[in-house]
């Protein structure tokens, strides 16, 4: 991805411009004080905000937000989350539409089966149960419903939604905002296993300190 002199203008209060690149497979940690932009530039890299001028070009992430809670129906369970994103995965649906689905409280396609990649040769319900252990989640998570997780499970179950889109870039809002510091380490210690495991992260936050801990070479933006 590469943002090219982005600008995201508010009237009162503006955003850039943006001009860097984020490269493929790494962590790019995206810092600034608060009320810097970081949330902004965030939605602008996946979809969500059409920045007022400037490109960001390339294929957009898809994002584990800020509010976790916000962004899952608390009717849903945890199963419900991950087998709606395979079934828009399926259907061709965009990230964005994905996660505007979920922002809006869940209310996606319930048609399709709970999905296994056909290429994948596994059970739907081992497939879940993968996907969870990749975020750090218990298997027996999923048919707990969304509005009796903690924070930080909460946090999790939108980066496992994000793993299931099957998108290469994630792009984390202060995924560490809200939590205590042992749930707050376990989640910046995944975002290194992610990029290990190929992925291209965006990691928003304030917390200097989390990211010195972790940091094994990674690329900054500053706001």
């Amino acid at each position: 991805m590469r943002l090219t002199d982005v600008v995201i203008d508010y009237g009162s209060t503006r955003v850039g411009p943006v001009d860097a690149d984020v490269p493929a497979g790494t962590v790019t940690v995206l810092q600034g004080t608060s009320g810097s932009g970081k949330t902004s530039l965030c939605l602008a890299m996946t979809g969500f905000l059409t920045s007022s001028s400037g490109q960001v070009e390339g294929d957009l992430g898809v994002l584990v937000p800020q509010n976790p809670r916000e962004w899952l129906n608390p009717r849903h369970t945890v199963g419900e989350v991950i087998e709606h994103t395979w079934a828009a995965r399926r259907n061709g649906r965009s990230a964005k539409s994905e996660g505007q689905v979920a922002g809006s409280g869940g209310r996606s396609a319930k048609g399709g089966s709970a999905g296994a990649d056909a290429s994948s040769g596994t059970s739907a319900t081992g497939e879940l149960a993968t996907l969870l252990y990749r975020a750090l989640l218990s298997p027996e998570l999923a048919s707990h419903r969304c509005g009796e997780l903690s924070g930080g499970q909460a946090a999790r179950v939108c980066i496992a939604r994000a793993l299931a889109s099957g998108i290469d870039t994630i792009v984390f809002d202060e995924p560490t905002a809200a939590l205590d510091p042992s749930n707050a380490a376990r989640i910046a210690w995944l975002i290194n296993d992610l990029s290990t495991a190929g992925k291209t992260i965006v990691w928003a936050t304030h917390d200097r300190d989390l990211v010195a801990a972790t940091d094994t070479g990674y690329s900054y933006i500053t706001l």
